[in-house]
């Protein structure tokens, strides 16, 4: 949602989350102790131990008032756009595999490889170009191995992202196979 990292929400039923102990302790989740015993505080201060995450809340709540005035179907249909173009014109790229294009419904991410070209080494080069990409595992090593690949770059696409934009990265991306060849 544009939002800083380190925020985010949890939805839950009243009646599921009354149920619930809390997960972590501290700060304004309880509502009395002593020695021989804790109460917990009502939901859903029950769930926000410690000290919150004031700066990352302030950021949320701008990220939501920025998106609002968008329609997320446009959102969605430009976003789509942007990942169509981007598939084409990367699995134009000699010896680049795309993983993951045979979705229907795909969010605005790709992942990809160049043969014979480390993930990392294509991300810090395309980085060096003003691209920014992910590299690494993405935190689904499963998935990874059942691609067997360490790893991929991955280029993720939103609403502030241009087909321009687009166009440089399967550029950068031929350069930088280029420079590693």
């Amino acid at each position: 949602m544009y939002a800083p990292t380190g925020i985010g929400v949890l939805w839950g039923r009243a009646d599921l989350l009354e149920q619930m102990p809390p997960y972590q302790l501290g700060g304004a989740m309880i509502r009395e102790v002593t020695f021989e015993r804790t109460t917990f505080n009502d939901i859903p201060f029950r769930f926000e131990a410690g000290t919150p995450d004031i700066a990352g809340a302030i950021g949320l709540d701008a990220a939501i008032a920025y998106l609002q005035q968008f329609d997320f179907q446009q959102i969605e249909h430009y976003e789509q756009n942007l990942l169509q173009a981007a598939t084409e014109q990367l699995q134009a790229i000699e010896n680049l595999t795309v993983y993951g294009a045979a979705a229907p419904l795909r969010s605005g991410v790709l992942s990809f490889n160049v043969k014979g070209a480390h993930p990392y080494d294509i991300g810090v080069l395309l980085d060096q170009m003003g691209i920014a990409c992910r590299t690494g595992h993405h935190c689904c090593q499963p998935l990874m191995r059942w691609w067997g690949v360490e790893g991929t770059v991955r280029a993720s696409f939103a609403l502030y992202n241009t087909l321009d934009e687009v166009s440089r990265l399967a550029e950068g991306i031929q350069k930088a196979a280029r420079i590693l060849a």
